[in-house]
């Protein structure tokens, strides 16, 4: 297979302090990202031409990628929000069949409509807050 030309991008490194860790551009880093997921582009050649690890480069393609978490909160997880759905009075008269929910996950959209089976829903639930 023919790799495609790794791309250096320049004002990756932003600070160096003495004997301390390298500060990373965050706009930098999202370009060398966005590099890494084009067809035929090797994570381990762009690392090295842009004179990082692989497994940094890695790291931040989980946090930077396409339904990638904040870099903010590495450690983000899934969490339930309040939904309002209309009054009570429209909740009651409204049969099982009405039901809808949506979830945007990591890039996805997941809508489950009709009867909800509540235990089916708390697997779902369950594995989408594992892979967070």
């Amino acid at each position: 297979m023919s790799e495609k030309s790794v791309e250096v991008v320049e004002g990756l490194v932003v600070r160096v302090p003495p004997g301390g860790r390298r500060t990373y551009s965050v706009a930098a880093k999202r370009a060398l990202v966005q590099s890494c997921f084009r067809p035929g582009v090797s994570v381990a050649s762009t690392a090295l031409a842009n004179g990082i690890n692989a497994n940094l480069l890695r790291r931040w393609m989980v946090v930077y990628g396409p339904g990638g978490k904040s870099p903010n909160a590495p450690g983000t997880r899934v969490s339930l929000v309040p939904v309002s759905t209309g009054s009570a009075a429209t909740l009651r008269a409204a049969s099982s069949s009405d039901w809808s929910i949506e979830i945007i996950f990591m890039g996805a959209t997941i809508r489950v409509r009709g009867t909800i089976d509540t235990r089916a829903l708390r697997n779902v639930l369950d594995c989408l807050a594992q892979r967070a």
